[in-house]
This record gives C-alpha cells, sequence and structure tokens, in this order.
C-alpha cells in the first residue's frame, strides 16, 4: 500500500495557500509511505519529467513544483510503502514506458507471477500494456487498485479508481485526487469519494459522489521539517521491512 495524489496547476495553487503543499505530502508519507517518493509534472506544453529516490524529501519535491508553477499543468505524486520489489529508486513510483506514466496505490498479487528480476507489479503492468498494445487508462481499469497516469497517446492524466481508495476535492476549477487530505480540509464538506473512473476533461457529478470523512487522527502535520535533518531516508518504525 502507498499514498498518491493528482492536481492540477489551480489545485495546486489551492493547497499550497490553505494548508501548503509539503504538509498534504508529508501527510501522505506518513501515513503509508516511507520508503521513498516521486512525482512526475505534466508541463504545459506537453512534456513531462519524472524524479524519484528514496532519499528524496518532500521539501525538494515542493521546491521544484512551486519553483516551475507557472509552467505546470499537472502534478503526480507518490509515496511508496513497498509490498513487491526492493526499497531502492528505481523501484519508486511514478513508471515511464513509451511516454504512458502511471503511479499505483495498491497491490496485485497475480502480477507477481509475471515479475522479472526485482521489479514492481507496477512497473510489470505498465510494460505488459505497452508489449500488447493496450491502452494503459483502459487497461488499468481491470485491476483493484487505484491507478494515476498520463495517456501519451490522449496527452490526457486519468484517475482510476477501481475497488481502491481515493478521495476529490471539489472547488470551482481545482482538481486534486488524493488518496486522503489533512484533517482540516474536510470541515467545508467539499472533499468527496472520487469516482471509480475519470479522464481529463470528463465533468464530475458531485451529486452522485459520498462526501469523504476525515480519519482520526492525533498527528500534527505542519511541523514535519525535523524529518528532513536526518542524512538517511525516513521510514516510519511500522513500516519497517525486516
Amino acid at each position: 500500500m502507498c499514498r498518491l495524489a493528482l492536481l492540477n496547476q489551480p489545485g495546486i495553487d489551492h493547497i499550497e495557500n490553505k494548508v501548503g503543499l509539503k504538509n498534504l505530502f508529508n501527510h501522505l508519507e506518513l501515513s503509508l509511505g516511507g520508503h521513498g517518493n516521486g512525482y512526475c509534472i505534466i508541463f504545459n506544453n506537453g512534456k513531462t519529467r519524472i524524479n524519484k529516490g528514496i532519499q528524496l524529501s518532500n521539501k525538494e519535491i515542493t521546491d521544484d513544483i512551486l519553483k516551475n508553477y507557472n509552467n505546470i499543468k499537472w502534478v503526480i505524486y507518490h509515496t511508496r510503502l513497498a509490498s513487491m520489489g526492493s526499497i531502492n529508486d528505481n523501484n519508486c513510483h511514478p513508471f515511464e514506458d513509451h511516454n504512458n506514466i502511471i503511479a499505483m496505490n495498491g497491490t496485485e498479487p497475480e502480477v507477481k507471477k509475471l515479475i522479472k528480476d526485482d521489479t514492481t507489479d507496477t512497473e510489470t503492468i505498465l510494460k505488459m500494456c505497452s508489449k500488447f498494445g493496450v491502452d494503459i487508462k483502459e487497461g488499468t481499469k481491470k485491476f483493484n487498485s487505484v491507478f494515476l497516469g498520463y495517456d501519451s497517446n490522449n496527452k490526457k492524466v486519468f484517475a482510476n479508481k477501481n475497488n481502491g481508495k481515493l478521495e476529490y476535492l471539489h472547488q470551482d476549477n481545482i482538481i486534486v485526487f488524493s488518496s486522503e487530505f489533512l484533517p482540516e480540509q474536510y470541515k467545508n464538506n467539499n472533499i468527496y469519494i472520487a469516482p471509480k473512473m475519470w479522464e481529463e476533461g470528463q465533468k464530475i457529478n458531485i451529486k452522485k459522489l459520498k462526501v469523504a470523512i476525515s480519519k482520526k487522527s492525533k498527528q500534527k502535520y505542519n511541523d514535519y521539517d525535523y524529518l528532513l535533518e536526518y542524512s538517511d531516508y525516513y521510514v516510519p518504525a511500522k513500516y519497517r521491512l525486516s
């Protein structure tokens, strides 16, 4: 299990001004991550850039996003809690193949027998779709896990919740999908259980969605700078693999 998010440019601006982009990413990492972070920027000109690693901090990610804010159309963020594949830079999400990009939250046991070398079920799914010419957006609808991605054929981002956990923040032209949000963000009742499938340009009818409820937590989410002082990457003790 992991945590992930997809934000358009107005969504980045909204999160940064309301709770802080770094605070949201820290919240996701401490919830179900700690084995490496990664992100993909989809620029206004259609180009993409991925950066990921086990020592990549949320401060570095946030600084890069805000520095390039004016040129950004979408951002995909992922923090990993390893289930298949070793804890290393290559196995951090997102993954790219033939310009298609995906990040996943979940575990697909049936894919395990297809995994070669020390890779993940996510990367295996992406490469199998490419190998057999399966549309990445449609192909990832066949699984139980949550997929956020970029379909290079249609040049659109997508969010396939499938049978996993994904929430959607609705306000004006803001689009933010996230595994969860900070507790104070639920007070406005504008966070919903995400639709099962969505692609860029598709209108979401919130009347058909259920309002999401914040999970109870005693964590403080705006004081995480001390984590970034460690020379090694931070892994919450309860998530460390033996």
